[in-house]
């Protein structure tokens, strides 16, 4: 009795060992198919049904221009029961070990239009519980032709699930994302390439180590090669840090943060105005190209400290480019929040910085983003400003040098897209204006003419005026907006 037991439990036994091993053949096969299918090649695969195991080495795929491998490629705890009752995709781990994305990425629109079709017509349920990518590096051209270089990414997404049919602009969700980037570089023109060291991503909070924008091409020969007349960008930042990030979609994609920091950012803009006509397309204010993005945006406070901004200008052949410094530039900007159910309305930001390194240079701006007038209030003050700091900007770009000094001005302009008004306050003392020639040298009857427009009472003492309905260049940056109320406000003090 008992041998005719131990012999049914062999059978039995040797029964689900062989039904094992053909579904596990059959799954294998499958797997191999599919592989075939999709013309993926491998080294190695290894199948284990009863864990729901996956393993593939040397992973291969070429689509289109661009070619995919992976050292190593881990699928485990496949559930099988998912995919027979509903049709559904459930693993466990996703797991790439040095991955490399390589060769030329192109757009392919009709690709992404058959690829929503195919989402409309057929649903498909996948969840991971852990997705992890390893030391992925990438090496592209991009469409354009630039290069596109990343030497290390590694992402884990906890609770992966996508939705196939989601019309939304992220059609997957998940509990945790964390990410980390080493040394990422591209070129976004001919002339300028931006790249930082690291990238670190965790619990909502994202930090940037030095961040810069690179000219490739030396200031006398890059105006060379761009189509219209443009500065060349030099940035960088040392840290840049975004806290509390969220990411939601519900009527509409918003991307929201309670506080962003830049930290020593060394910003320089250099013009070269000798060569190509000023471009006549027209410059948005702030407030508009913030209203106008495809999402929805809610920072509460942004703060730039330790901070230092050039701007050059060369605009006469010959001479040096004028140059403006404003070091230790501090600034807060609260509530960018172009949502139209905000409670604040008011975009407030408050600037500090020394003018030229010396000068107290206090600004603060407010404005509403959904303004559909785009109107502002921009008012400040500059202390101490020498004759020294005002020609090194007038006498390169205009040919004119001014002798004197300012101790105090003070500026309140309000205005919209197409006008302003506003006042401006000055105590100063001993001005003079010379005209220079090419040469340097002085133009003496015109500068005598000049000065003799001069007011007597504004050679030495206080001046207050206003300026009206001056139209704003909507070719030109909303700083060059302010400039220019502030020099009809100089023009209507001294002359």
């Amino acid at each position: 009795m008992k041998k005719k037991k131990y012999i049914a439990f062999f059978l039995l036994t040797l029964f689900f060992l062989t039904v094992y091993k053909v579904t596990d053949s059959y799954v294998k096969d499958k797997v191999v198919t599919y592989l075939e299918t999709e013309e993926i090649s491998y080294k190695d695969i290894s199948v284990n049904l009863f864990s729901g195991n996956i393993t593939l080495k040397e992973v291969s795929k070429e689509k289109d221009s661009l070619l995919f491998n992976v050292e190593k490629l881990e699928v485990k705890g496949v559930s099988y029961y998912q995919y027979i009752q509903n049709e559904a995709i459930h693993i466990s781990n996703l797991k790439t070990l040095n991955p490399k994305i390589s060769g030329k990425f192109k757009k392919n629109k009709k690709h992404k239009k058959e690829l929503k079709k195919t989402s409309k017509n057929k649903k498909l349920d996948l969840e991971i519980e852990k997705v992890s990518i390893n030391n992925l590096e990438i090496d592209v051209l991009k469409d354009d032709n630039f290069p596109f270089k990343v030497q290390s990414f590694n992402l884990e997404i906890t609770d992966f699930k996508l939705d196939s049919t989601s019309h939304k602009s992220i059609p997957f969700s998940y509990s945790k994302i964390e990410s980390s980037i080493k040394n990422l570089e591209t070129q976004y023109s001919k002339v300028q390439k931006v790249k930082f060291s690291k990238l670190t991503f965790t619990e909502n909070n994202l930090s940037l180590d030095s961040l810069e924008i690179v000219p490739l091409k030396e200031r006398k020969e890059y105006i060379h090669f761009v189509a219209e007349e443009k500065e060349l960008l030099t940035l960088f930042s040392k840290k840049i840090t975004i806290s509390d990030i969220k990411i939601e979609e519900k009527e509409k994609l918003t991307f929201s943060s309670k506080h962003i920091l830049l930290d020593k950012v060394f910003f320089d803009l250099y013009l070269d105005a000798t060569l190509l006509e000023h471009p006549n397309k027209r410059k948005h204010l702030y407030s508009k190209n913030l209203r106008d993005l495809p999402f929805n945006i809610n920072v509460e406070k942004l703060d730039i400290i330790n901070s230092n901004l050039v701007y050059e200008e060369h605009t006469i052949k010959g001479n040096k480019a004028g140059i403006l410094v404003f070091d230790d530039l501090n600034a807060e900007i609260t509530n960018i929040n172009n949502k139209l159910d905000k409670v604040t309305k008011l975009t407030t930001a408050k600037i500090q910085s020394k003018f030229m390194k010396e000068s107290s240079l206090d600004i603060t701006w407010t404005f509403d983003i959904n303004n559909k007038n785009d109107d502002f209030r921009i008012k400040g003050s500059l202390f101490n400003v020498t004759s020294k700091n005002m020609s090194s900007f007038l006498l390169p770009t205009m040919n004119v040098k001014m002798d004197g000094f300012i101790d105090k001005m003070y500026f309140d302009f309000e205005g919209n897209d197409y006008a302003s008004n506003g006042k401006l306050n000055l105590d100063f003392k001993n001005f003079n204006i010379k005209i220079l020639d090419k040469h340097k040298n002085k133009k003496t009857v015109i500068s005598w003419l000049v000065n003799l427009l001069i007011k007597d009472s504004s050679k030495n003492g206080s001046v207050k005026v206003k300026v009206e309905k001056l139209e704003r260049d909507q070719t030109k940056s909303f700083w060059n907006y302010l400039w220019k109320n502030i020099e009809k406000g100089l023009q209507k003090s001294l002359i």
